[in-house]
Formats: structure tokens, C-alpha cells, sequence
């Protein structure tokens, strides 16, 4: 472990520790306030310290995580545990799976469903419109 750096930002850490896929993603969850640290949202460019609790709401999920060290760079997933340890409950994963399974079994959402007319059928609706 690194422990050159005392504190770093908290989307450069999230990103960092793989909690988001890209920087952008974690500067944006921050500043909808959708990541937490004690409770209270934070900005982007909040120092995050060793020992913070830090409270990431992701679509179904919540995620808890403590902050052990900073790294450097993006981490490959064999190291992550080593800068944070990951504190949610089992049942929440479980929950959040159930919850992602059944919106697949319900079927595709509506916006999903309104494919582009082909080339043929455009042709029978400029008929059906008499526009041919």
C-alpha cells in the first residue's frame, strides 16, 4: 500500500477504487448527491481521508465503503480491498439482484419497444397517408 498521499479527492478515489467506471461518472453521482460521507452529501472535490465512511448510491444499490489508503493510479480488481473495504451487507446485493432480475423478466421498457419503421413499411405508411 501507498501511503505517500493523507487524503484525496472523492471523485478521483471512487474512480480510482473501481466504485465508478470513469471520473466523469464519479464527479456526477457526487454532485447529484448520490455519494455520502457521514451522512451529509458531498462535492466532488472533497477530501477524502483515511478511516472515512463513505455512503455511494448506485440505481438499486448502496454501497458502504471505509477508506484504508489512496492510490496512485486505477486499480485492478484483485487490489482493491487492499485502499477500501467494502462494508454493505450481503443482503443488499441480493436485494439489489432480485430487484435488476425482475425488471428483465418484465419485459423491455417502452422506449426500448419503438423500433424505426423499415424501408417497406415506410412505403406502406406514405401509401396509407397517399403521400405515394
Amino acid at each position: 500500500m501507498e501511503s505517500e498521499l493523507k487524503d484525496q479527492r472523492a471523485d478521483k478515489y471512487l474512480h480510482l477504487v473501481r466504485v465508478f467506471k470513469t471520473r466523469s461518472l464519479a464527479t456526477q453521482a457526487c454532485a447529484k448527491g448520490n455519494v455520502k460521507i457521514g451522512g451529509d452529501a458531498i462535492k466532488p472535490a472533497r477530501a477524502v481521508r483515511a478511516g472515512d465512511l463513505i455512503e455511494v448510491k448506485k440505481a438499486d444499490l448502496t454501497l458502504s465503503l471505509r477508506v484504508l489508503a489512496f492510490p496512485k493510479n486505477r486499480l485492478g480488481a484483485a487490489l482493491v480491498p487492499q485502499y477500501c473495504e467494502d462494508l454493505t451487507p450481503p443482503e443488499v446485493y441480493q436485494k439489489a439482484a432480485e430487484l435488476r432480475r425482475k425488471q428483465h423478466l418484465a419485459g423491455p421498457a417502452p422506449h426500448e419497444t419503438g423500433a424505426r419503421p423499415n424501408k417497406k413499411q415506410m412505403r406502406e405508411i406514405r401509401q396509407w397517408m397517399g403521400l405515394e
